[in-house]
């Protein structure tokens, strides 16, 4: 059976019609957030429940995973210094993650107010850091699991913000919020040349796009995708490519669209995936799908960090 679903031809441009879903780690909880680490040839991803960032390589041996650090965490970047970025959203904080383990705090308050819990998270050039913060962790729920019909537009005791916002945080600074009309903000990407922001809406099921300001704002906001789908899971985690093509996971599998919104289809895994990212040798896509990691070659590329 084939891993793709094709709704235009240009899929094939991206993917081989035949390229293999390799399961390449099992056995987890809830897998989210990865990203590649250049420097040491890793993946290293968020295990949520067992609360740890994990960490898989490839070994003459075999794969080896092993806990890069614990503590809770979502999605994960790296900054210019290749060190690890998280949206801790059960902790409701921003941190920087050190090799050693040692936690930073970067944000945890905007106005005074505690963040409700920050999900997905990227680093432009200039070093600034974009995050998501719906409320998935003030109304606690098992990962995976059905949320009633919308949860998030109820009153949820604890929650201290009055919306669930798209913000900027600079080096020593407050967070800045851009955004704050989305339902449930999630995964968040620049295009190439960082003139777009795209953060997609779980509770819509969109993608939007933002132009992105010379002082780093955003405006003229639109939608560039909508998820047309009664299939099982939502946007969630979202990269592009060096042409501009955009990933996102989404209802039954991974969709790839252009940059002018055009659907080229989906990518289907075992598992229903939540987020993904470059790596290798930046050819190459992970998958990280409720228990497990999958990999998969590609004709594209995008960037790599760190």
């Amino acid at each position: 059976m084939s891993s793709l679903e094709m709704r235009h031809p240009g899929l094939y441009d991206l993917v081989a019609a035949d390229a293999p879903v390799e399961r390449v780690a099992g056995g987890f909880a809830f897998t989210e957030g990865p990203v590649w680490r250049k420097r040491e040839g890793v993946l290293l991803f968020s295990d949520i429940p067992n609360e740890r960032i994990a960490r898989w390589r490839r070994l003459p041996e075999g794969p080896e995973v092993t806990t890069f650090t614990t503590g809770f965490s979502n999605g994960l970047t790296l900054d210019h210094q290749g060190q690890v970025l998280a949206a801790a959203h059960g902790g409701r904080v921003v941190q920087r993650v050190a090799d050693n383990g040692a936690r930073a705090l970067l944000a945890d308050k905007f106005q005074g107010k505690r963040l409700n819990s920050p999900n997905d998270i990227v680093v432009k050039s200039d070093g600034a850091i974009y995050f998501t913060d719906p409320p998935y962790a003030v109304q606690i729920a098992t990962p995976g699991m059905a949320r009633a019909e919308g949860w998030w537009a109820a009153p949820i005791p604890g929650k201290e913000q009055a919306c669930n916002g798209v913000y900027r945080l600079t080096a020593g600074g407050e967070p800045q919020l851009l955004v704050s009309d989305m339902a449930l903000p999630n995964g968040l990407a620049f295009s190439p040349d960082e003139s777009v922001l795209y953060v997609d809406d779980s509770a819509h099921k969109v993608i939007r796009a933002f132009d992105v300001r010379a002082d780093g704002t955003l405006t003229n906001g639109r939608v560039l995708m909508r998820f047309d789908s009664n299939d099982p899971g939502v946007p969630d985690g979202m990269k592009v490519d060096a042409q501009g093509n955009v990933f996102c996971t989404g209802p039954g599998g991974i969709w790839v669209c252009r940059a002018d919104g055009t659907i080229l289809g989906r990518i289907i895994l075992p598992e229903l995936p939540a987020n993904l990212a470059w790596g290798e040798d930046g050819s190459v896509l992970f998958f990280t799908a409720r228990t497990s990691v999958y990999r998969m070659q590609t004709k594209t590329r995008g960037v790599l960090l760190g």
